[in-house]
């Protein structure tokens, strides 16, 4: 229906749309709330009806509110004042102020007063005058408004000095700051709003005098026959329009400007966070392997925890070592080889936080020394953004309630190198260490965000029902929290799933459930644990525990029956899926053929199309095959290491508008300023090299230039 269009454009299109549902609910609210009042007029429903943004409605709402303290305009109406401002909008004879004095009364004691409260009268009619809203809409669009900031000094600043010099350093570049808003970049907004928040920066939008100019000219234009009428006329409209100006519309463009400015660096905050998510959740997965999974730490120890190929804890101890103790440090080697040996695992999995580069020499100094054995073990730097503040969640309590949560962070960082989509789904979306100003952002549209690209990447790629995690299965399509629960319930107490078919002995999951599940369902021969004659066997028709090899595609069980026909007669042998000559045959018989095939097997053109794409991945492809294998990092270990001119090899952890940041391994994450990016376009996960331009180690800053992409 969408004509294949692509997700991003699709997620816009619905956010657009959401929008728009929101603001036609809100004007619909609002109406009614106005007629509520006694206050509805045809042109103030026309105003409303076509306003496309919230912040007008906003706006023109406020000045209709019910409210203990009355306006100006109200008083001034209560008065008697209401005949005299219609009669001078109208060019209409009115009479001397002086003869509507009435010194007992409050607004009306002198002419001054009488003056006032027609001039708040009228502004209020300019204000609700569609054509003039409109009109300043048009001039908010056309001039060239500027952002000014300064560093907002007092004295509680002035006396911590040291406070101040950190906010001087990382907003030291707005202190001076001008910028039209037109051309304001949406890092530099939320810098600035995040700085005017902590009371660092103090913000003023210069609104041109043209602008105002404009404005009063288009104004007195309007009412051109009752300015001409007589001298008062034109003094009363005149002062009508420059207060409607300086204390209502003036103020609202402010407003309006600092939010749509808002909205705008948002947007594009969360779309940055989406993009640089899909790449972590697309990183790809290293299956069927015991990890051994490493928490780094210098007093409190280095945490180990060892998992199953699905994920599963098998064991967990603690190592000191980075002490001064010759005992420590060889009991330390004893812990890590008798774990290594015991559940022959040949992956390591490091933790980046703390002591990292430390235990990286550690376990260097192991391999080296062939203490493994005959054991070929290597080891890798897994980004563990997140996984401390993942390990005191309820989520982790549920999962594993008895286990001390210094345990639980090695376990999330080997389940990250095993299946990073499954495991990284569980961790708060602000401390995933991705995205731009994310922590500034609404909680509810980083998650909606969040939930969308999962929902992506889940119809991409799948999910393999053996590694899979509670939160991941949970939004499969059809799969609740409760059912979620029930597959691993399942899995922990009869082991890995061998086909979709068993999905339907599991509590809760019927022939309705299990149809809109299935094709986003994988079931891998790398996490499955069984022989590899039960693999390749030959499917029995009464048999619940034989491997099918269409399970770890697309394709849905529904059309295994068209499947097989197609496989048939291409002479096809299912156990050589995914080979080169498997996949040419395949192409050569359906080529430019879905419309006479899908006649052939009494089906439809899309579900032939669906079969051949589903017949023709290479084995173990997905969209993460696309990306780089886990990083085995050798780096420096220290920002004080680190040179100008230096050539170093990182992984991109990050990316903004304004740069890439760059792990390097010494720490801290270096910068790539977007015009030392040679016009490449780089994602997360990546591995490039990259060369040192600057270092500040008093600040942790490090600025990169780009050479190459590895």
């Amino acid at each position: 229906m969408t004509g294949s269009m692509e997700p991003d454009k699709l997620r816009a299109l619905k956010n657009s749309f959401d929008e728009v549902k929101v603001i036609k609910h809100r004007a619909t609210t609002i109406i009614k709330a106005i007629d509520k009042l006694g206050k509805w007029s045809p042109e103030i429903h026309s105003i409303i009806t076509s306003t496309k943004s919230l912040i007008d409605l906003e706006y023109i709402y406020s000045s209709f509110k019910s409210t203990a303290k009355r306006s100006l305009a109200e008083k001034a109406r209560e008065l008697g004042l209401l005949s005299v401002s219609d009669a001078i909008l109208q060019g209409q004879k009115i009479p001397l102020l002086a003869s509507l004095v009435d010194k007992r009364k409050e607004g009306l004691r002198n002419e001054k007063e009488v003056e006032d409260g027609i001039v708040h009268i009228i502004a209020d009619v300019i204000s609700k005058n569609k054509d003039i809203f409109e009109k300043i809409i048009t001039l908010r669009e056309t001039s060239a408004i500027e952002i000014q900031t300064n560093q907002y000094k007092t004295k509680e600043m002035l006396k911590d000095k040291s406070k101040n010099m950190m906010d001087k350093q990382k907003y030291e570049m707005y202190f001076n700051f001008k910028m039209t808003e037109r051309n304001i970049k949406p890092h530099q907004i939320l810098a600035i709003n995040r700085a005017e928040s902590k009371k660092i920066l103090s913000v003023k939008i210069i609104i041109p005098d043209t602008f105002e100019q404009a404005f009063k000219k288009y104004c007195l234009s309007r009412f051109a026959f009752a300015a001409k009428t007589t001298e008062l006329h034109m003094h009363l409209l005149s002062k009508s329009v420059d207060y409607a100006y300086k204390n209502l519309f003036k103020r609202m463009v402010t407003r309006r400007i600092k939010a749509e400015m808002k909205i705008r660096a948002e947007t594009a905050s969360i779309e940055v966070f989406a993009n640089n998510v899909k790449q972590l959740f697309l990183v790809s997965p290293i299956r069927g392997k015991i990890i051994l999974g490493i928490d780094p730490g210098f007093s409190h120890g280095c945490k180990l925890a060892v998992v199953s190929e699905c994920g599963d804890l098998l064991d967990t101890s603690v190592i000191y070592p980075h002490t001064r103790s010759k005992a420590s440090y060889k009991h330390s080697i004893d812990v890590l080889v008798n774990l290594v040996n015991k559940y022959k695992c040949t992956i390591l999995a490091l933790g980046n936080a703390t002591a990292c580069r430390e235990t990286e020499l550690f376990l260097k100094e192991i391999i080296k020394s062939k203490a493994f054995g005959f054991l070929d073990v290597t080891y890798t730097i897994v980004n563990e953004a997140g996984s401390s503040i993942y390990s005191c969640s309820p989520e982790a309590k549920s999962e594993f309630a008895n286990l001390d949560v210094n345990f639980i962070s090695a376990i999330s960082i080997a389940r990250r190198l095993q299946d990073p989509l499954a495991e990284l789904v569980k961790i708060d979306p602000k401390h995933l260490g991705v995205g731009m100003y994310q922590h500034d952002l609404p909680e509810k549209q980083l998650m909606n965000a969040l939930n969308e690209v999962i929902t992506e990447v889940v119809s991409f790629v799948g999910v393999d029902i053996n590694t899979a995690s509670k939160c991941l299965l949970q939004r499969v399509a059809g799969l609740t929290n409760s059912k979620a629960a029930n597959i691993i319930e399942r899995r922990i107490k009869h082991g890995a799933f061998k086909n979709r078919a068993q999905l339907l002995n599991v509590k809760g999951i019927g022939s309705k459930t299990f149809e809109q599940c299935a094709g986003f369902i994988r079931i891998l021969p790398e996490t499955v644990l069984i022989n590899q004659k039960t693999v390749t066997e030959k499917k029995s028709k009464n048999s619940q525990d034989s491997f099918n090899l269409l399970d770890q595609t697309w394709i849905h069980p529904e059309s295994y029956a068209v499947a097989n026909k197609l496989l048939k007669h291409c002479q096809c042998d299912l156990n050589d899926l995914g080979t080169s000559t498997f996949i040419e045959r395949i192409n050569l018989y359906a080529k430019d053929r879905y419309s006479e095939l899908a006649v052939q097997f009494n089906t439809n053109k899309a579900t032939i199309e669906i079969i051949v794409k589903g017949l023709t991945v290479k084995k173990n492809e997905d969209i993460r095959s696309i990306l780089n294998h886990p990083l085995f990092c050798d780096n420096m270990q220290s920002i004080d290491d680190l040179n100008i001119g230096t050539i170093l090899n990182g992984v991109v952890r990050n990316v903004t508008h304004f740069g890439v940041f760059v792990d390097v391994g010494v720490g801290t994450n270096g910068l790539i300023h977007v015009k030392y990016l040679k016009s490449q376009i780089l994602c997360v996960g990546q591995r490039i090299t990259v060369k040192v331009l600057s270092v500040q180690p008093d600040c942790n800053r490090i600025s990169l230039e780009l050479i190459k992409i590895l």
